[in-house]
Formats: structure tokens, sequence, C-alpha cells
């Protein structure tokens, strides 16, 4: 199977990403064929985290029972499948990029990146690895990108983008990532509402 968009890491900006993709599946001509995957190793330091100051969830939130919520509220559409593997090779191929995990290869059209600040140790071509200084906390790092694209269908999302580190900003980054690949899709300004009426302006 070729995907349209992969999404490495599985934390606020990776379910931001996957869940406004999948959100339009059955809304557009356009969106109805198209199939997504995260692949997540579930090393998120969200699972280590509460949550007291984030709007719309339960007060107090553990991080692992946010990212359950998160799973849950993806498994209801179709469109977006989700791996637990850790991706260590992304090469580009012509027109795809092959992604490689600790047990498979896969395929897709666009690699969105969200695997965090801490480190980034996936082999790959046109990265360039920079010091993140846009946050409190020492030798963290960031993927040089220009407005969350690295390269041609190669994007980054959320901390690796060198954001600040906060759940609700790096969400919001995943967010903005697919609407970028909805407007690449539509060729006009594109995002995802909630209704049913009119989820593309």
């Amino acid at each position: 199977m070729i995907y349209d968009v992969l999404i490495i890491g599985g934390g606020a900006a990776g379910y931001g990403t996957a869940l406004t993709l999948a959100s339009v599946e059955d809304k557009f001509d356009w969106a109805k064929d198209k199939k997504y995957l995260m692949i997540d190793n579930n090393e998120s330091d969200i699972n280590k985290a509460s949550f007291f100051n984030l709007s719309g969830v339960e007060f107090g939130i553990g991080g692992d029972k946010l990212l359950e919520n998160l799973s849950d509220q993806l498994s209801n559409f179709n469109s977006c499948s989700k791996v637990n593997d850790t991706v260590t090779k992304i090469l580009k191929e012509d027109e795809l990029f092959i992604v490689s995990t600790t047990t498979k290869t896969f395929k897709s059209k666009i690699v969105v990146i969200a695997t965090g600040m801490h480190k980034f140790k996936i082999i790959c071509d046109n990265i360039e690895i920079l010091t993140h200084n846009n946050i409190m906390k020492p030798n963290k790092c960031y993927l040089k990108n220009n407005d969350n694209k690295i390269s041609n269908n190669l994007y980054v999302a959320g901390l690796a983008s060198g954001i600040k580190t906060m759940f609700a900003i790096a969400n919001g980054d995943g967010v903005k990532v697919a609407c970028d690949i909805f407007e690449q899709w539509t060729q006009k300004k594109a995002v995802a509402h909630d209704s049913l009426k009119d989820a593309i302006v």
C-alpha cells in the first residue's frame, strides 16, 4: 500500500496532524480515497505529564490517559491507521518516501516528522539538526525548516519544528501542517472545521 501521508510520532503534533487529515475523509470527493498512517513508539513525554491548563480536557488529566483518548478519537476514522514501531530511516525514491522501521518498510507520498525535541536519530537526507533555543531546557534540537517544510513533501510539526513546548501549541502546529497539505491538494486556502457543513473554507 502507498499512503498519502505518513506521520512519524504520536504526541501532540502527530495527533493534531492525523486527526485533522482523517476528519475530512467522508466530506469531499478528493479526500475519500486518502490513506494515512501514524507510526509511534510510545515514548512521548506526554505519558509522564499531567495537564491543568489545557482547554477542553479533564482538569489534571494524566498524559497517558490523554493519549489514550486521542487514540480512541482517531479510531473513529477509517482512513488513518496506527502502528507501534520506531522509524529508523527515510529515503526518497522518485516521488515516494520509503520509511523503514525496526520491523517493516512503508511507502508514502508525504511524510510529516513529529518526533519532538529530545533527539533525532532517523537516517534521512537533507535534514539539518539545529539547537532548539525557543524553550527553557538545554540540549534540545529541532529540524531546519521553512514554514514547516523541510523539502518537497517532507514536513516537520510540533517541537521538532522549533516551536515552544506546550501541548496546545504543538497540537496546533500539527493541525497547521495538515491544513497546509489540504492546500497542496486543493490549490486553495483550506481548513478543516468540525461541522459537516463548510468543512473546507
